[in-house]
């Protein structure tokens, strides 16, 4: 039997208001069912990174090699003074409280790496491991949700891959470890909708405990998950007027301040360094550069197989490609539009608030200004939410548009009930198996790059030297993301030394690699000799910056300890 708030919530949101969970006899094998085949769909979709998967890194090299740092750091540097090191921006070192940790990764390749070891073939195969199992976990967080609003395994199972596989997630994951772990952000919704329709205070538990393990896996779902607890609670107030107010407003107030007093040792800190004036905010123009431009939503991403089609868009795009990627899919929305004609009270009503959130995310993935083909059209409300001395910190945008895939997964999840249900004829069901094959193939990932992460033989002069308390400086300095980003996977992968060189999500201090002086070698000399950097190492292969000096004059002034493959490694003292 019901109880009278699960009637009320029936009478007016009949969708939403679903039976209680069967028992775990019954949800286990069905999560074990959805769990494996996802796996399997990750599996085939991703054999290209699996066949080097101890080798190489997942994606081209950019932020990645940072999040193989942060894997490495995790895994083999824990002290008691876990927020500080010196292994970058050598010899002040820099605290990492800002720093794009994913927190529920790094610790499971911490404890895995307890039982597997550390060396680099081993890391490397647990951080892409844990990278790529955001797929499968994703997809059955979205299958159970999706199956909340529509009773339906065969929609649920369309909701599942539709937000688990979106073309956005592949970009991250290629990119961003801490972004693409959106693997709790369903089950934090599933819980949080049960616990308000239920009055349960063990689902509410559960919701904390999700939106906990969201916020450390990026501090982006901190902030976007209060903003879907604000739209809820709107779109709440306005469906279904008469429910009980004072649960509707103590729930989302519980989640967020609970959720802030457990992270407060964290976020406390954050907050310090920013009033401190520190430069946390990289570049104001990001909220205006990477967005969710308008016509990406129907471009072919870079990862489709038709991307051809879509690359004259992508070119016209602000931003780069991973963060510009917010394809909807054209089959999905075809599906919807589809359905929505069969749809009756209580299906629009469900469809209503979907479509109310994807709008909602959209609004917000476009970041300070509505963009078309890269063309600025109108100001938007992000404009104001940027200006906010904590919020300016949430730069891209465009990464709101997680929350978009999510309505829309539960969306296309809806259609694919409605369409089953309301054609029992043959042709139909074939053409819903049709449906159902381009949905598949229109988010089938191709064209994925990887990074080879080899050492040069000539990292062996610095493993060879035991000697404790001194540091390497990198030349050419680099000083950008992509090259300090190499500098630092270097670092866990060859060679373990602090290096004068490193990058942090966001600037917070400067030292000795601003300060350099490179057109004096003697004064550098004595420079880098009081502050304990024993050597310098030339990449080759990394173009020379007239900043940085003559090149030629360093092979004068420093005594050559090696020469070849690539590196050239001079002693200071």
């Amino acid at each position: 039997m019901r109880t009278r708030n699960e009637r009320v919530v029936l009478a007016h949101f009949p969708v939403l208001a679903l039976p209680r969970l069967h028992k775990l006899r019954t949800i286990a094998p069905l999560a074990a069912g959805a769990l494996g085949a996802f796996t399997a769909v990750t599996g085939l979709f991703f054999v290209p990174w699996l066949l080097r998967i101890n080798s190489a890194l997942v994606g081209p090299p950019g932020d990645n090699l940072q999040d193989y740092w942060n894997t490495w750091y995790g895994a083999t540097q824990v002290t008691s003074r876990f927020f500080f090191t010196k292994l970058i921006r050598f010899p002040a070192g820099t605290p990492l409280y800002y720093h794009s940790f994913d927190y529920p990764q790094v610790a499971a390749v911490a404890i895995l790496s307890r039982l597997l070891g550390t060396s680099h073939p081993t890391l490397l195969l647990l951080h892409n491991v844990t990278l790529l199992a955001s797929f499968p976990l994703a997809g059955v967080g979205a299958f159970f949700l999706t199956r909340h609003f529509t009773r339906d395994i065969l929609g649920a199972s369309a909701g599942g891959f539709i937000f688990a596989f979106s073309p956005w997630h592949v970009e991250q994951a290629m990119q961003h470890a801490h972004v693409s772990s959106i693997e709790f952000i369903p089950v934090f919704v599933l819980a949080y909708l049960l616990a308000l329709e239920r009055k349960s205070a063990f689902w509410l538990s559960v919701a904390i405990a999700f939106y906990l393990l969201s916020a450390l896996s990026s501090w982006y779902y901190l902030v976007y998950i209060a903003y879907f607890l604000l739209f809820h609670f709107f779109i709440t107030a306005i469906q279904r007027p008469d429910s009980d107010p004072y649960w509707t407003i103590s729930v989302p107030i519980a989640c967020i301040a609970v959720v802030l007093a457990i992270l407060s040792p964290l976020i406390v800190p954050m907050v310090a360094q920013a009033m401190r004036g520190a430069s946390v905010y990289t570049n104001p123009a990001d909220s205006r550069t990477y967005v969710a431009d308008i016509a990406a939503y129907v471009a072919f991403p870079p990862t489709h197989a038709l991307a051809r089609l879509g690359k004259p868009i992508y070119q016209r795009l602000s931003g780069n490609p991973w963060e510009a990627t917010v394809y909807l899919g054209i089959v999905n929305l075809a599906t919807i539009a589809w359905a929505w004609r069969w749809a009756e009270t209580a299906a629009r009503k469900a469809f209503a608030y979907l479509f109310a959130g994807m709008a909602s995310f959209a609004v917000l993935a476009s970041g300070d200004e509505l963009h078309f083909l890269g063309y600025r059209l109108i100001a938007m409300p992000n404009s104001v939410l940027s200006a906010l001395p904590i919020l300016a910190n949430v730069r891209t945008p465009s990464r709101a548009i997680v929350f978009v895939y999510l309505f829309l997964a539960v969306s296309c999840g809806l259609a694919v009930r409605l369409i089953s249900n309301r054609n029992t004829k043959l042709v139909a069901h074939i053409g819903l198996a049709s449906v159902l094959l381009l949905m598949f193939l229109d988010f089938s990932p191709m064209h994925l790059d990887a990074t080879l992460t080899t050492c040069k033989p000539g990292w062996s002069v610095i493993r060879g030297d035991t000697s404790a308390g001194y540091g390497i400086l990198m030349l050419p300095r680099g000083i950008g993301d992509i090259v300090e980003n190499f500098y630092m996977q270097e670092q866990a992968a060859c060679h373990g030394r602090p290096i004068v060189q490193g990058i942090t999500s966001r600037k917070v201090v400067t030292g000795l690699l601003e300060g350099l002086n490179t057109r004096d070698l003697t004064a550098q000399k004595k420079q880098l000799a009081n502050s304990k950097v024993k050597y310098i190492v030339i990449d080759d292969a990394i173009y020379w910056e007239s900043e940085d000096g003559d090149r030629a004059q360093y092979l004068k002034a420093y005594p050559i300890v090696y020469a070849g493959e690539g590196l050239t490694i001079l002693r200071v003292y």
